[in-house]
């Protein structure tokens, strides 16, 4: 068979229509050209009777089964987009959200206010991609970022590297170990935490459902801020007075959140929404 650009879009529609919608699906044929192939958008205007050498058939049709049983298009390519920056990902870490990518503008908002160097802590790292977005742009920071296994950090590390900032990675079960930090203080701390309850996993789509961690994603439907309690005991020992708390959370759970920062002594509590206009992230302040 012949693969000429033209038809590309037509093989991607028949091979994942019954998962996603048109537009979707032009999504990720695009960015799986642009990213595995490093063919972008304006050669398939300006070329579309090129086709692929053999190789990168080869390629595509591997990777065209693997996406077609659901597989997120950024694991077939090993590769997300973050903040204007590339990370990479594979099943050990989280996809990164572009509502994640606004927590990154909340702390950046609040941290180029000040001059002196900002101490920012990120619980449960991930792909690293809070971490490295925030030491992008906020240039008087000192950045330490956690999680509970040496290969999601090794990957983190990785992507600091690529993305030329300096972290300081740490290994750190948040939900079982003390923290070996105790005696720095920090700024800000900020936090996109597993939170979505075990009983949702069945409204969730495949490609999540099926392929992302869910260490990184579920709680316990009996303690869903299970967390978030944790992070709080935490940040009320090592934020400074006046230190700031951002989390990304579930919109079900607001309430509870508030009260559990309430009873830890924080306040100026703020409820942000999302750029759908869901309720999204918390602020606060020791």
């Amino acid at each position: 068979m012949n693969y000429p650009l033209r038809n590309i879009k037509k093989i991607f529609k028949l091979s994942l229509s019954s998962l996603y919608g048109d537009d979707e699906i032009g999504a990720i044929t695009y960015y799986y050209f642009e990213k595995k192939l490093g063919i972008d958008k304006l050669r398939f205007a300006l070329e579309p009777d090129s086709e692929l050498n053999e190789k990168q058939i080869m390629r595509l049709q591997t990777d065209l089964r693997r996406l077609s049983c659901g597989e997120p298009v950024q694991y077939v390519c090993c590769v997300a987009e973050f903040c204007g920056l590339d990370f990479s990902v594979d099943s050990r870490v989280l996809i990164p959200r572009p509502e994640t990518e606004e927590l990154v503008q909340h702390v950046v908002n609040h941290c180029i206010k000040k001059t002196s160097i900002r101490h920012i802590l990120d619980l449960c790292t991930g792909s690293g991609c809070i971490a490295i977005s925030l030491a992008k742009q906020i240039h008087n920071s000192q950045i330490v970022a956690t999680d509970y296994q040496n290969g999601i950090l090794n990957l983190a590390r990785q992507n600091a590297e690529n993305n030329k900032v300096n972290i300081h990675f740490l290994l750190h079960d948040l939900l079982h170990d003390d923290f070996p930090l105790s005696n720095q203080k920090f700024d800000v701390i900020v936090s996109n935490p597993p939170y979505i309850p075990q009983r949702n996993k069945a409204n969730l789509h495949k490609n999540v459902a099926d392929y992302e961690p869910a260490t990184a994603l579920f709680v316990p439907d009996e303690d869903p801020l299970l967390f978030y309690r944790k992070i709080a005991e935490l940040a009320s020992l090592i934020l400074v007075p006046g230190g700031s708390l951002f989390f990304e959370t579930h919109d079900d759970f607001h309430p509870q959140l508030s009260q559990l920062l309430e009873n830890h002594d924080f306040h100026q509590i703020e409820l942000l929404k999302d750029m759908n206009d869901k309720p999204r992230f918390i602020i606060c302040k020791k």
